[in-house]
């Protein structure tokens, strides 16, 4: 029986499509950078309670092509069925709530883990299998800006972005030393987990020092941000306006 057969023979929840995107996502996108990854609370919650989630965002659109996040939901898959098992079998009668619980396995289940089906029918035009992979070179000049710490943020006008892979070559504010820097995308100044991030090292050249790092935005919806980098002797971050289009 050829491969189209077979699709024609799937079963209702594409059981068969499933497990040919989650073997593809795992031999052809290795990602261990973890570039653009989901937190695991999100994960987490994508296994356990997807009905939380708005699975039509094009961000969950990444683990189509993330062989990390897709080993990651497919460990959070079996720990969930294990402790389904466990509670069953404490139980004399359970309801049958069939057609949630065949969702939610469509859900977790490879590499599409079920949202698939929905994002045939519901994905948006913008998502990020539109997106191309290649990264777009920009400067990033921070090299004016006052700068300051914590909670408060530069003045400068708000840095902008498109929703592409950014490969940014960034100009620090005057005086800023070189050595290791995160550089990270945040939608607050509070400590939230960075939407985007990666490690760089400066050089100083003259009163200002520069680093080149790729930040992937595909997964960001348009709207505004914070820009921040810390240095590796300093605990604390300072913030830069940032609007991603």
């Amino acid at each position: 029986m050829d491969e189209h057969q077979s699709f024609l023979e799937d079963d209702e929840d594409d059981t068969l499509l499933f497990e040919k995107l989650r073997e593809h996502a795992l031999e052809a996108h290795p990602n261990p950078e973890r570039l653009g990854c989901l937190d695991t609370a999100t994960l987490k919650a994508w296994v356990f309670t997807p009905e939380k989630l708005n699975l039509s965002d094009p961000r969950y659109l990444h683990v189509l092509k993330c062989a990390e996040c897709t080993r990651e939901l497919i460990e959070l898959r079996k720990r969930r069925d294990a402790e389904r098992r466990a509670q069953t079998a404490n139980e004399a009668a359970r309801p049958r709530t069939w057609r949630w619980t065949g969702i939610a396995a469509v859900l977790v289940t490879s590499i599409a883990i079920g949202g698939v089906s929905y994002w045939r029918v519901h994905s948006p035009a913008s998502s990020v299998g539109t997106v191309p992979a290649t990264p777009v070179a920009l400067t990033i000049d921070l090299s004016q800006a006052g700068t300051t710490r914590g909670g408060e943020t530069s003045t400068v006008p708000p840095v902008a972005l498109p929703r592409r892979v950014i490969a940014a070559h960034i100009l620090l504010p005057y005086f800023s030393p070189g050595g290791r820097y995160a550089v990270s995308v945040t939608m607050d100044k509070d400590g939230s987990p960075a939407k985007a991030e990666a490690m760089a090292t400066a050089n100083v050249n003259g009163f200002h020092a520069d680093l080149s790092v790729t930040l992937d935005l595909r997964n960001l919806p348009q709207g505004t941000y914070y820009l921040a980098t810390t240095h590796e002797s300093d605990r604390a971050s300072y913030y830069y306006p940032l609007t991603v289009r």
